[in-house]
């Protein structure tokens, strides 16, 4: 094969990679944005710089929040707590090159959302397909049909020394 029939090539599967990309972002967000006769998902937010945890289970509506500054006294153990109840997560028909989700209960915003894909607890490897934010803090979001990965485990995976 000649050198300007693999670069033809080459493009193509550039352009492929792209599309399928394209397609799977716009997959991704169709999923997480159903609701009704889907079946019911968590959605978990990690934070750092305070160390927290966010949880949506949009089964409950219940939105909980876990801290290691907040523990039971009796076992130690970190003691999550309702932050707020009947929350609705739904998009937000902002698009900013990747779609955008808000999680409200009532009046009151309690995350926005960005489906970028770039989402970061600001610690780890690990990449989150959402990136969410929480007053000023910003942290990495993921779907229990959307996981994080870890960036150097995929690099591994794929053959690619880190």
């Amino acid at each position: 094969m000649s050198g300007a029939s693999t670069t033809r090539l080459a493009g193509r599967g550039s352009a492929v990679r792209r599309a399928t990309a394209g397609r799977m972002a716009g997959a991704l967000a169709a999923l997480l944005c159903l609701s009704g006769s889907a079946a019911a998902g968590v959605l978990t937010c990690r934070f750092t710089e305070p160390f927290f945890v966010i949880d949506f289970d949009s089964a409950t509506g219940i939105v909980t929040l876990a801290s290691p500054d907040e523990s039971d006294p009796e076992t130690g153990r970190i003691a999550p707590r309702v932050i707020a109840e009947g929350a609705k997560l739904t998009r937000s028909d902002v698009w900013v090159g990747y779609p955008t989700l808000t999680l409200d209960a009532g009046d009151q915003r309690i995350l926005d959302l960005r489906l970028s894909g770039q989402g970061s607890d600001g610690m780890s490897e690990t990449v989150f397909p959402m990136e969410g934010v929480y007053g000023t803090f910003v942290g990495g979001c993921e779907a229990t049909k959307a996981p994080a990965y870890d960036l150097l485990e995929l690099y591994q995976d794929l053959g690619i020394e880190p």
